[in-house]
């Protein structure tokens, strides 16, 4: 027997390891692809259904409380009418808010740090 020699090409082995392991991500890809071709139709038909559901659930709570949501109304309309005069009357009330105020700081004592 002749003795032969071993070169030992570290390129190559690298370069078919990278090759492997694309090949075996390229699979797992190719699986999860297929499997969301089966899987995906269903899953979105269950979240289709229970979207129909809960809006028909939310449909039905707005109904009953349409005289709640009136009433709510009413009342937002009312505060916004009796805000508009005082708008209009705000310097009187302003002066007599300011004075009590300035009463208030100046009876305190002051805090030292």
């Amino acid at each position: 027997m002749k003795h032969q020699q071993v070169v030992v090409d570290y390129w190559n082995m690298i370069k078919t390891s990278f090759t492997c392991l694309l090949l075996a991500f390229s699979g797992y890809i190719l699986i999860k692809m297929v499997q969301t071709i089966f899987w995906l139709p269903g899953y979105l038909q269950k979240n289709q259904k229970r979207l129909e559901e809960l809006a028909s659930q939310y449909s039905l709570e707005l109904d009953d409380d349409k005289s709640l949501t009136d009433v709510l109304k009413a009342q937002i309309e009312t505060t916004i009418e009796e805000k508009l005069p005082i708008t209009i009357e705000k310097s009187d009330e302003t002066k007599a808010i300011g004075a009590d105020v300035a009463a208030n700081v100046q009876s305190e004592p002051k805090k030292q740090k």
